[in-house]
């Protein structure tokens, strides 16, 4: 699923979004997209992250540490607004009704992460993501990624200062050209629904050198 991070405002909360995406992903895999599928809270992950600065950045295992010390509810109990907010109980799990003000929720499914860690390179990244589903990567989103349209995207400048994070969650090969397949979260208007693809095998970006996993828990029923 393609999201945005930066509606209904600019909200510097990539990397929420990937960590919440890749570790949604792999809860697919690991129950074979058993219904009901969960769409984990990047909104309570912003709120709460003790270790990231918010809607004004963080890194991934910021939100992996707090999936495996607290839990992440799902996007139905905490919609993402792009704002930082207090980690309070209204704004981890709410409801809100018309003749009643919003209130917090006390009994909510959350959900964990056993344990989490850092993978680079092109050989290790496709062990990983073959044996376990989709990482996230940081990457330097450059002036030329943002305006990307489609196909393949190769930078020229040799550039890495990483400053945006993603979800890498495959690969592939084009008339001999390798390729990694990446989930951002600009919206469904950029790139190709929401995707992109960029050149494999060569650091583009630096998207091969600051990659984390997480490996997710199944919530007892």
């Amino acid at each position: 699923m393609s999201r945005n991070q930066h509606i209904p405002q600019y909200c510097g909360s990539c990397w929420a979004f990937s960590a919440a995406s890749a570790v949604a992903d792999r809860l697919r895999l690991m129950t074979k997209n058993a219904w009901p599928t969960a769409e984990l809270s990047p909104q309570m992950i912003v709120n709460c992250a003790t270790t990231a600065n918010g809607c004004h950045g963080g890194s991934m295992t910021s939100a992996y540490k707090l999936m495996k010390e607290r839990g992440v509810p799902t996007e139905g109990c905490m919609r993402y607004e792009a704002k930082d907010m207090q980690c309070i109980e209204i704004n981890i799990c709410r409801d809100c009704g018309h003749d009643y003000p919003c209130r917090p929720v006390q009994n909510y499914t959350k959900y964990f992460v056993e344990e989490y860690g850092y993978v680079s390179g092109e050989e290790r990244m496709m062990k990983e993501i073959y044996a376990r589903g989709p990482i996230t990567c940081a990457i330097d989103a450059t002036e030329e990624l943002e305006a990307y349209k489609g196909g393949i995207f190769e930078d020229k400048t040799g550039t890495t200062a990483l400053n945006h994070a993603i979800s890498v969650v495959g690969w592939g090969e084009e008339n001999g050209q390798k390729y990694w397949i990446v989930r951002n979260s600009w919206g469904t208007y950029w790139g190709e629904n929401g995707w992109f693809r960029i050149v494999r095998g060569t650091n583009n970006l630096g998207i091969e050198s600051e990659c984390t996993w997480a490996v997710p828990r199944v919530p007892e029923k």
